[in-house]
C-alpha cells in the first residue's frame, strides 16, 4: 500500500515529485524518499522517516538541490518488510549504488532470493524485500542488452503482488516499471513522462493517461513510453481521461473512504496472507518470539481487544480450539487487567489492534508480560507501541485505513488470526505440516471469494433504500456466525446511529425475542457452518413474529427464504474462514444506510479512529 512517483522530460524536479508524494500519503506516511538522476552529480537520495513528519523533512532537505534533473523517482512507504526506520526508507540501491528503485507490494520469495545474493558476496543496507529486486537487477544488467531487459528476467523470478520502478546510472532519462496486481498509471503532458501508483499523484501534471496492464513492463524516456512484456513484446497503450477533482482522485473515485476501503479488503487480504508459510508448514511472522519451541508448550490463549478487533479475536477462538485443543479466552481489553487473570509462562496472550496504539490494549499487553506470559502482538502499524512491548508481531498489511468505521483491517485481522491458529497447531503436533499447508491455500483463495462478494453492492444498496426506514435491526448467527452478527450490528450502529443488536441465535429466546415485531428487521448468518440447521430453526422463531427476514446464505439455499424476505448469497468457504465474507455484505448495507441518512461515513460522530484514552 505504499505511493510511488517518478518523472522524466524537461519537466523533472525535486517539486513534482515531493508534491506527488504528499498527493500519496493516504497510502503510507512512515517513511519517504526520492532519488535524482541528476545532469552533473549523478544518484542523489534523500530520505526521512519521520512518521507523518517525513514529508516535511524530506522537502526540506530535497529543496536545497537546485542542479538539472534528468529523471526521478520517489516513494512514500507503508511498512511491510522492516520497521519504519531510515534504513528501510525507500529508494534502494544495489552494491555499486548504480541501480535504484521503489516499489509497491510484496516479494512472496524474497528470503530465498536474498539468500542466494547474500552467498554470492551482496551486502544489504535494509530489513526490506525491496532491495533485493534491486541487487538482482545488479547481477543480470551485465548479461542483458539493456535495462528493461535485466528488468523483465528479475520480474520473472519474483512471486507476489508488486509493482515497481527502477532507474540506472547507465541510461540517463530511462524509468523502468513494473506491475503485477498493484496500481500503476503512466501520464504526459507532451513535455515530460510520470509513472505513479495512483492518478493524485499526477492529476494536474497530466493531459492523457495510460493504463498499465498486469505482468507488463513500461518503459519511459523524455521521447515517450512503451508497454511490453516480459517476453519483451511490445503491447498498445490505450489512453483513458480523468475528470476526478484531485480530493475525489485521492479516494481512487469513490464518494468516500469508507467505500474505497470495502473494495480494498480483497488486496488487503492477499497482501496479509502472502507469503507466509514455509514449505515445512511453518507461520512467518514479522517479529519471531526468541523461542518458538515455547509455543509448543502453551497451554492456554488469552485474546485481548476492543470493538471490531474483539469480533476479530472471537473468530480466532473457534479456529484455535477446533485445530489446537487448547482453551481461549477471550477478553475486553478494558477488563483484562482488573479481573486477575490466571497467566503464566505457559499462557500466550494476543493483543489485536489495528493501530496497535489502543490504549486499554496496550495497557492488557503489559500486563500479560508483568504476569510472565508469553506475547503477541497483531497490529496494522509497523513500529507501533505494541509491536515494540510484544515478543512477537503479526502484521496485517491492510494499508492506511481512513474511516473510522473498520472494515479491510477486520477481514486482514480474520486472516492473520486464522495463520496463528495453524502456526499454534502445527507447533503443539495438532496437524501435519501438509494439513497445515491445505488450509493455507485455502486460505490464499479467500480474497478471489471476497471480490466475488463485493458484486453484491448494487443488492445491498436496495437493500438499504428498501430497511433504511425501520426503527431496529437484529442480528444472529451461531457458532463463527455470531462474531459477524455482532460486527454487523457494530457497524450499523457507528455510522447510522440506528439501534442495532447482535445475538447468538439461540438465545433470541432468552429475552431478545420479546422485541421482534412487524418493525424489526433481522439479518440471519446462515452461511453452511457447522449449525447450519440450528440457525434456520431459529430463523423459524424470527419469522413467527412477523420481523422482516434477510438471509446471508450459501449458493443452492434460496429456497429457504420465504415470500417478501430477503436472501443474499455469499460464496461458501471452510467453516472457519467463512467470516471473511459473510461479514461484507453487512459492511455494505450499514454503509448504503448510512449514506441514504445523510451522515458522513467517514467520520460517525462521537468516535475517532485510534482510542488513546481508557
Amino acid at each position: 500500500m505504499c505511493g510511488i512517483i517518478a518523472v522524466t522530460g524537461s519537466g523533472a524536479s525535486v517539486e513534482i515529485l515531493t508534491t506527488g508524494l504528499r498527493r500519496l500519503e493516504y497510502r503510507g506516511y512512515d517513511s519517504a524518499g526520492i532519488v535524482l538522476h541528476t545532469r552533473d552529480d549523478g544518484f542523489l537520495r534523500f530520505r526521512a522517516a519521520g512518521g507523518t513528519k517525513s514529508l516535511v523533512a524530506l522537502e526540506s532537505e530535497a529543496g536545497a538541490f537546485h542542479g538539472e534533473v534528468i529523471a526521478g523517482i520517489g516513494h512514500t512507504r507503508w511498512a511491510t518488510h522492516g520497521g519504519p526506520t531510515l534504513f528501510n526508507a525507500h529508494p534502494h540501491f544495489d552494491c555499486g549504488e548504480n541501480i535504484a528503485i521503489v516499489h509497491n507490494g510484496i516479494v512472496e520469495n524474497f528470503r530465498e532470493l536474498k539468500e542466494e545474493l547474500l552467498a554470492g558476496g551482496h551486502v544489504f543496507s535494509s530489513e526490506t524485500d525491496t532491495e533485493v529486486i534491486a541487487h538482482l537487477i545488479e547481477v543480470q544488467l551485465p548479461f542483458s542488452p539493456s535495462l528493461v531487459d535485466a528488468v523483465a528476467s528479475v520480474a520473472k523470478r519474483m512471486r507476489g503482488a508488486m509493482s515497481f520502478v527502477v532507474v540506472g546510472a547507465s541510461e540517463p532519462g530511462v524509468i523502468v516499471g513494473f506491475k503485477r496486481m498493484a496500481p500503476m498509471v503512466v501520464g504526459t503532458d507532451g513535455s515530460s513522462w510520470f509513472l505513479a501508483s495512483d492518478i493524485p499523484a499526477i492529476l494536474d501534471r497530466a493531459g492523457t493517461f495510460f493504463q498499465i496492464e498486469d505482468e507488463n513492463l513500461v518503459v519511459l524516456t523524455p521521447k515517450g513510453a512503451r508497454m511490453l512484456t516480459l517476453d519483451m513484446v511490445d503491447v498498445p497503450m490505450e489512453s483513458f481521461g480523468v475528470d476526478w477533482t484531485l480530493e475525489s482522485a485521492e479516494r481512487s473515485g469513490f464518494d468516500d473512504f469508507m467505500s474505497k476501503e470495502i473494495f480494498e479488503q480483497p488486496a488487503a487480504l492477499r497482501d496479509t496472507l502472502a507469503g507466509r508459510m514455509t514449505r515445512d508448514g511453518l507461520l512467518l511472522l514479522d517479529e519471531q518470539p526468541s523461542d518458538l519451541d515455547l509455543w509448543a508448550r502453551v497451554d492456554k490463549v488469552f485474546i485481548v481487544a476492543c470493538g471490531t478487533s474483539f469480533h476479530a479475536g472471537m473468530v480466532a477462538k473457534y479456529a484455535i480450539e477446533h485445530w489446537t485443543k487448547i482453551p481461549v479466552e477471550l477478553d475486553i481489553s478494558s477488563e483484562f487487567r482488573y479481573r486477575d487473570p490466571v497467566v503464566d509462562e505457559r499462557t500466550l496472550v494476543v493483543a489485536v489492534s489495528q493501530s496497535g496504539e489502543t490504549l486499554d490494549t496496550l495497557a492488557a499487553l503489559h500486563e500479560a508480560r508483568n504476569l510472565g506470559a508469553q506475547t503477541l502482538a497483531v497490529c496494522n502499524v509497523v513500529g507501533s507501541s505494541m509491536a515494540r512491548l510484544a515478543d512477537a508481531v503479526l502484521y496485517t498489511r491492510a494499508g492506511p485505513e481512513v474511516g473510522v468505521a473498520a472494515t479491510k483491517t477486520h477481514t486482514s485481522q480474520i486472516g492473520a488470526l486464522m495463520m496463528l491458529a495453524l502456526q499454534l497447531a502445527r507447533v503443539k503436533g495438532q496437524l501435519y505440516p501438509q494439513e497445515v499447508r491445505d488450509l493455507y491455500d485455502q486460505l490464499l483463495a479467500v480474497p478471489a471469494k471476497v471480490t466475488e462478494v463485493l458484486g453484491l453492492w448494487d443488492q445491498m444498496r436496495d437493500l438499504a433504500v428498501r430497511y433504511g426506514g425501520c426503527s431496529r435491526f437484529y442480528f444472529i448467527g451461531r457458532h463463527v456466525g455470531y462474531p459477524v452478527a455482532l460486527e454487523g450490528a457494530l457497524k450499523l450502529k457507528e455510522i447510522s446511529y440506528l439501534p442495532a443488536e447482535g445475538y447468538p441465535a439461540g438465545e433470541l429466546k432468552h429475552g431478545a425475542i420479546a422485541m421482534l415485531d412487524a418493525d424489526a428487521v433481522v439479518f440471519a448468518i446462515a452461511t453452511r457452518t457447522r449449525l447450519y440447521e440450528k440457525v434456520m430453526s431459529n430463523v423459524e422463531e424470527v419469522r413467527a413474529r412477523n420481523s422482516a427476514v434477510v438471509v446471508i446464505g450459501n449458493p443452492g439455499d434460496e429456497s429457504v427464504v420465504s415470500t417478501g424476505e430477503t436472501f443474499i448469497s455469499v460464496p461458501r468457504l471452510h467453516p472457519l474462514f467463512a467470516p471473511m465474507v459473510d461479514v461484507i455484505p453487512l459492511q455494505m448495507f450499514a454503509y448504503h444506510v448510512a449514506r441514504g441518512l445523510g451522515n458522513d461515513a467517514d467520520r460517525p460522530r462521537n468516535l475517532a479512529k485510534t482510542v488513546t484514552v481508557e
